[in-house]
């Protein structure tokens, strides 16, 4: 997901956790997707664990504190959530007490950021990010965060080495290729090459997977934009290099010296 994307996200859009899932087929809403193509994602369980973790912690911090503030009480134009219907519909009152109803696809990131629910402690933001005041987090706040972590980085001395949200995009496609890519082979390898084509024009190839998860209107931006390290890759190659290691160690000795690509700077030689 793109950073301003994953900041829209509310709390009644989360799923519910279940020890037995390894991950969830969630569902972003048009008017917060790049285009205004609302479109499935899959959130990993691991990362629906962490972000409980933070509601229940820091989140929480700092909702009491605003609650002590009395700072929810003065934003102008605020909706009440009173119910989620079944169809994605958000029944609501104004600050006149009137209702309202309104779709979550319609809903743009500056609306959620007005959503709240009243609980017996007080107001609290629908918003699952918020900053430390209590009120929601803008998207381009966590430009911050990554300037942030960029001077400590700096400071810890290892220079030339910074980090921003759309890098972490690019390498987030170059590990889905290289897992599509290794997983693709192996049911295509008893096939011939007519098969090969039939399995290609039904399923899609490996393109269309890493199109799918980022969220692309057009394969080519997948491949001329975020997968170009791959470009002029021998598969065959990727395959015979990928029998017996761990996909990180396989991702760092195939691009260690790519200019494109940035390795782990403490790491050491990959090989």
């Amino acid at each position: 997901m793109r950073l301003s994307e994953w900041a829209s996200v509310l709390r009644l859009e989360l799923p519910a956790d279940d020890v037995a899932r390894t991950y969830y087929t969630c569902r972003l809403a048009e008017a917060c997707a790049k285009g205004g193509r609302g479109r499935r994602f899959w959130m990993p369980r691991s990362v629906l664990v962490d972000v409980l973790a933070y509601e229940e912690g820091e989140r929480a911090a700092a909702v009491r504190r605003a609650q002590r503030a009395c700072r929810y009480e003065r934003l102008p134009g605020l909706l009440l959530v009173e119910r989620r219907t079944r169809n994605r519909r958000l029944e609501m009152r104004d600050a006149g007490g009137r209702q309202v109803t309104g779709s979550l696809d319609s809903l743009d990131p500056g609306a959620r950021e007005r959503l709240f629910r009243r609980t017996a402690a007080g107001l609290e933001p629908l918003a699952v990010w918020l900053n430390e005041d209590g009120l929601p987090r803008a998207a381009h706040g966590w430009q911050h965060t990554f300037d942030t972590g960029n001077e400590r980085v700096a400071r810890a001395g290892l220079t030339s080495f910074e980090v921003n949200a759309h890098m972490m995009r690019h390498s987030f496609a170059l590990r889905w290729y290289s897992v599509g890519r290794l997983l693709y082979e192996r049911q295509v390898a008893h096939l011939n090459a007519e098969e090969v084509r039939d399995f290609r024009a039904q399923f899609g190839d490996t393109w269309y997977l890493v199109k799918t998860l980022l969220g692309h209107a057009d394969v080519t931006t997948t491949m001329d934009t975020y997968l170009e390290p791959f470009r002029d890759l021998d598969v065959s190659l990727l395959i015979e290099h990928a029998h017996g290691f761990a996909l990180s160690a396989l991702m760092a000795s195939m691009f260690a010296g790519h200019p494109q690509v940035l390795s782990d700077p403490v790491a050491g030689d990959p090989s």
